[in-house]
């Protein structure tokens, strides 16, 4: 089982969302605007939505699949936050 202590390479820093000379979110955040908070909402969802059901027999990756959800919500509060400290 994961150590659920431990950061995964697959959720918070996969190499294919890296590649490159700017990270995937950063370039979805600029290039989306506000919309970036409902993409983020969106991935919240889909991981919670489907956790359980994609790997019935892989405990490892159905907490995988919870992590990222866990995830997109942080990045999604941070966002929250970060505008309410700019008003």
């Amino acid at each position: 089982m994961l150590d659920l202590v431990e950061k995964d390479k697959n959720v918070e820093n996969p190499a294919h969302y890296t590649y490159g000379a700017i990270e995937c979110l950063r370039y979805l955040e600029d290039s989306l605007g506000d919309g970036y908070q409902y993409f983020l909402e969106g991935n919240v969802k889909k991981y919670l939505h489907r956790w359980r059901h994609k790997h019935k027999d892989n405990t490892d990756l159905q907490l995988q699949d919870l992590k990222k959800a866990e995830f997109y919500l942080k990045e999604l509060i941070e966002q929250i936050e970060h505008l309410n400290v700019k008003q």
